[in-house]
């Protein structure tokens, strides 16, 4: 059997660390090589892990001073011996059956990437398990993937929902400091790929914390998205130039979905609105002339783009927000 490296970084999730470790261990597939990257955690995060080291052979712990999820999983992809690699985050938790499925992907279908679909959950006791998982898998050359990347959620940016040939990232990692480190690094690696298969079987339990980053309805730090994207642009001109309309509009919805975070948190910062007004009105005809975008979207790019200060405006307005995601939906 072929080894998988499993990576999990951690950080300060003692209360969640042992149920997360426990998944992995108890996996149908069990060539694992389960690499704990502890990255400078205060609790007993660290501890914990160093327990299990002793209860099973398989584990590898690093620790390391705190640099950041970016920082702790390519500690991990650098250790990492297998010849495939995953990732799961420290307060997740994943099916018994999670890795042999992805690796079914791969095998038979002499994939590259193998993806399965996650699912979020606030409270573990209600995940409603997957017995009978889908026979149906849908392969995607690296230029179909990547058309998908940019156009619907089958594929998905996250890291965690994936299993990778480790030879993928022999000159990629995910980037230090930014945010949205997901979609900086997934379509590179896709690119980097021949093959991709995606099964919507849900395996994967993504857990929400009441304090997590991504959980907010907005953070500065949420204009990371916004330079990755300037990013994907450049690259997608120079090697799928087809794709740029597409990657361009996508921007655009980003950008609306950016603004409605904003009044839906009381931000009233009016030069970070102008930030996102920028952008639409640059791509406004990208939108107008995408066949498969609602009339929701084109009439917000309207309407957005056509008045400069009325989504300051809108912010000091309640019911803005709701009704921006009304049109958002309209078909």
């Amino acid at each position: 059997m072929n080894i998988v490296s499993v990576v999990i970084p951690i950080y300060n999730v003692e209360d969640y660390l042992e149920e997360c470790i426990d998944s992995v261990l108890n996996q149908t597939y069990t060539e694992l090589e389960i690499i704990l990257v502890d990255d400078g955690s205060k609790d007993n995060s660290l501890e914990i892990c160093k327990k299990k080291e002793q209860e099973d052979s398989r584990i590898i712990v690093i620790s390391k001073e705190n640099g950041g999820l970016s920082s702790a999983r390519n500690a991990g992809i650098d250790r990492a011996k297998g010849e495939y690699i995953c990732f799961i985050d420290s307060d997740d938790w994943i099916e018994a059956d999670y890795v042999e499925l992805l690796m079914e992907g791969i095998v038979d279908y002499n994939a590259d990437i193998s993806v399965i679909h996650m699912t979020k959950v606030s409270d573990f006791s209600k995940i409603k398990f997957q017995t009978q998982n889908s026979e149906t898998w849908t392969q995607f050359t690296k230029e179909s993937a990547m058309k998908e990347l940019f156009t619907n959620n089958f594929i998905g940016y996250s890291a965690n929902n994936k299993l990778y040939k480790t030879s993928l990232f022999k000159t990629i990692r995910y980037p230090y400091g930014l945010l949205m480190e997901d979609k900086a690094t997934t379509y590179r690696l896709i690119d980097e790929s021949t093959k991709i298969v995606v099964n919507p079987s849900t395996k994967y339990h993504y857990f929400l914390r009441d304090n997590s980053i991504l959980r907010s309805k907005f953070n500065v730090k949420s204009f990371d998205s916004f330079q990755i994207h300037e990013e994907i642009l450049l690259f997608i001109d120079s090697n799928y130039p087809g794709l740029s309309t597409k990657v361009r509009t996508r921007y655009v919805y980003e950008s609306i979905r950016m603004m409605m975070r904003m009044i839906e948190s009381n931000h009233d910062n009016e030069k970070d609105f102008d930030k996102c007004i920028e952008i639409i009105v640059k791509y406004k005809k990208d939108v107008l002339t995408d066949k498969e975008l609602s009339f929701g979207i084109k009439g917000l790019t309207i309407l957005l783009s056509g008045v400069k200060r009325l989504p300051y405006k809108l912010s000091k307005r309640k019911m803005s927000a709701k009704l921006l995601r009304k049109m958002e939906g309209m078909k």
